[in-house]
C-alpha cells in the first residue's frame, strides 16, 4: 500500500507518550522510596558503627566523661581523631597511649598542672611534638578531647592550648549525655 503525500488513507506516526510517562511516575516513585529506605538503614549501621566504637574506645582507654544536658553532635565523618587525657595523665589518639606525664601529680589527690611545674611543661611539649608528627592531624587540623571529669579546668585548658599551639585549628570536646530524672509524683 502505497502512501501519497496529502492522501486521507495516511496512517499516523506519533507515539502516545501517555504510556510512557505512566511508567516513568511509577519508576520514579519506587526509585524514591527505596532511597530513602536505604539511607535510613545507612543511618542505623552508622548509628551501631558510632555507638560500638565509642564503647571500644571507652572500655580501652577509660575516662569518666563529665555530663551535660546537650543534643549529640553527629559526627559527618566518623574519621576524626579522638584525643583523651586520662586522670592519670595520660594521652592517648584512639587507643594508643602517645605520652604519659610521669610524676606531675602532687602531694594531693589531684594533678598538678601548674605553669612552673616542669614535669607537666614537658609532658605538654612531648603532647604538641607527638601532635605535629600526625599527619593525618596535621591534614584534617580537628580533633576530639575526651578529659576525664576528675582533672583539674587547668590541666584540661593547658592541654587545649598544647592542641591549638601544635596547629589544630578545630576541636570538640565530648561529654556524656546527662541522663534526665523523671519529675516525682509527690512534689508539684
Amino acid at each position: 500500500m502505497a502512501m501519497s503525500g496529502g492522501g486521507r488513507g495516511r496512517l499516523m506516526a506519533d507515539i502516545n507518550v501517555t504510556p510512557l510517562v505512566d511508567v516513568m511516575l511509577v519508576l520514579l516513585i519506587i526509585f524514591m522510596v527505596t532511597s530513602s529506605v536505604e539511607k535510613i538503614d545507612k543511618q542505623r549501621e552508622k548509628k551501631k558503627f558510632n555507638e560500638k566504637k565509642k564503647a571500644d574506645l571507652q572500655r580501652k582507654v577509660p575516662i569518666k566523661l563529665p555530663k551535660v544536658n546537650a543534643k549529640e553532635v553527629i559526627d559527618k565523618e566518623d574519621k576524626k581523631l579522638v584525643l583523651s587525657f586520662t586522670l592519670a595523665q595520660k594521652y592517648f589518639i584512639g587507643e594508643t597511649e602517645i605520652v604519659a606525664c610521669k610524676d606531675s601529680r602532687g602531694k594531693g589527690t589531684r594533678a598538678n598542672c601548674d605553669e612552673e611545674h616542669v614535669n607537666f611543661k614537658a609532658c605538654l611539649k612531648q603532647l604538641q611534638d607527638k601532635l605535629l608528627e600526625n599527619h593525618k592531624l596535621q591534614q584534617d587540623k580537628e580533633i576530639y578531647l575526651r578529659a576525664d571529669r576528675g582533672l583539674p579546668y587547668g590541666c584540661v585548658l593547658k592541654t587545649m592550648q598544647a592542641v591549638r599551639a601544635a596547629g589544630i585549628t578545630k576541636f570538640g570536646l565530648v561529654s556524656d549525655p546527662e541522663v534526665e530524672q523523671p519529675p516525682s509524683k509527690g512534689k508539684k
